[in-house]
């Protein structure tokens, strides 16, 4: 669920790029046989029984499986996604529903994502093998695969085509391409991201802290993102050094002392639970709160400022519109129950353009 988790001690998460709350979070057995199959098939691997082709698969370089699946992707749509099984052994029941119950101890949250985060590689990937002809099809096609997920709802699909859509005015490429990016990057990880500080702020399970890697901070060449690469010590290490500038490697340092402080303590400004000394290399890390001001995070990049409200708009669409609108679709099929708790959708209607980003 998540590409990177980190806690020394017991009460500590640090999670970077995914969250428990998000559509990819689990999968069907049925759906994961299928792919399954579906990648033994292309990498050579016999179909013969589970075991021989679960053996078989683990006997592959990870390489050769990666670039299997980026292929079979390009066929059944850019964002047919891998995931966890709920089979009763391993994981009993969904990660969201499993989040209802409160834990046995405090446990911090450290979370957060980037701009270029988990899917958008792959996705480039999957373009770069499909050419570039009737963009616009394109666009909307894949849009809605990947938003539709396995119980697609029409009505959902529409509301984000035409959503997104607002976000170009002009048939060219690289307009569609990056619409569909920021759909999906919001839908399988920002807005996930930010329900689960919500989520975990609002039961008291601890502190929770956010953080959000831009765009710009990233060396996309090395293939890592940019939250992984100065949290990590990439600047520093002898391969790579060399394509970081001084600036750079001063932000890592910093960027890594607050996350071994909140590995330590639990809060990314002290390095031990008694400490009150704020850090003197940058502006103090605040908490995440659920409330209007409130939900603060910092942003990595020069000087490590603090912001609010990421992505309030475009997760204001998924978490108040398209919840309105599924709550209106169960409605229909199981007809009339008891009222929605869902929040009001904002202003303006698919096929207007008065809801303005």
């Amino acid at each position: 669920m998540s590409p990177c988790e980190v806690g020394s001690r017991l009460g500590t998460v640090f999670s970077c790029g995914g969250s428990a709350s998000s559509p990819a979070a689990v999968i069907s057995q049925d759906r994961a046989r299928q792919q399954a199959a579906a990648l033994a098939e292309e990498v050579g691997c016999p179909p013969s029984s589970i075991q021989d082709m679960v053996s078989c698969l683990r006997q592959k370089p990870a390489s050769v499986l990666n670039d299997a699946q980026t292929k079979l992707l390009a066929v059944s749509g850019p964002f047919h996604y891998w995931g966890p099984v709920v089979d009763g052994q391993y994981l009993r029941e969904a990660p969201a529903r499993a989040l209802q119950r409160s834990p046995r101890t405090k446990v911090d949250l450290l979370i957060g994502s980037s701009q270029d985060d988990g899917l958008i590689n792959r996705a480039k990937a999957v373009k770069e093998s499909q050419g570039r002809t009737s963009s616009k099809t394109a666009f909307y096609q894949a849009l809605q695969n990947s938003l539709g997920g396995e119980d697609a709802d029409a009505g959902v699909r529409a509301a984000a085509t035409w959503y997104y859509s607002l976000e170009h005015s002009t048939d060219d490429y690289a307009s569609f391409s990056r619409a569909l990016e920021n759909a999906t990057r919001d839908y399988f990880i920002t807005c996930p991201v930010i329900d689960m500080a919500r989520h975990w702020a609002r039961r008291a399970r601890g502190n929770v802290f956010m953080y959000h890697a831009p765009k710009s901070y990233g060396h996309n060449s090395l293939e890592l993102l940019a939250d992984v690469q100065y949290a990590f010590g990439l600047p520093f290490h002898p391969t790579y050094e060399g394509q970081f500038t001084l600036e750079e490697k001063s932000l890592s340092l910093k960027i890594m002392q607050f996350l071994s402080n909140f590995i330590r303590s639990g809060n990314p400004n002290y390095p031990h639970e008694f400490s009150r000394k704020a850090p003197e290399f940058a502006t103090p890390w605040p908490d995440f709160v659920p409330r209007a001001g409130g939900e603060t995070y910092k942003e990595f990049s020069d000087l490590l400022p603090n912001r609010q409200g990421l992505k309030s708009t475009d997760c204001s669409f998924w978490s108040k519109y398209i919840q309105s609108l599924k709550a209106t679709a169960d409605e229909a099929k199981q007809g009339p129950s008891a009222e929605s708790d869902a929040e009001d959708p904002p202003t303006g209607e698919p096929g207007s353009k008065s809801y303005s980003k």
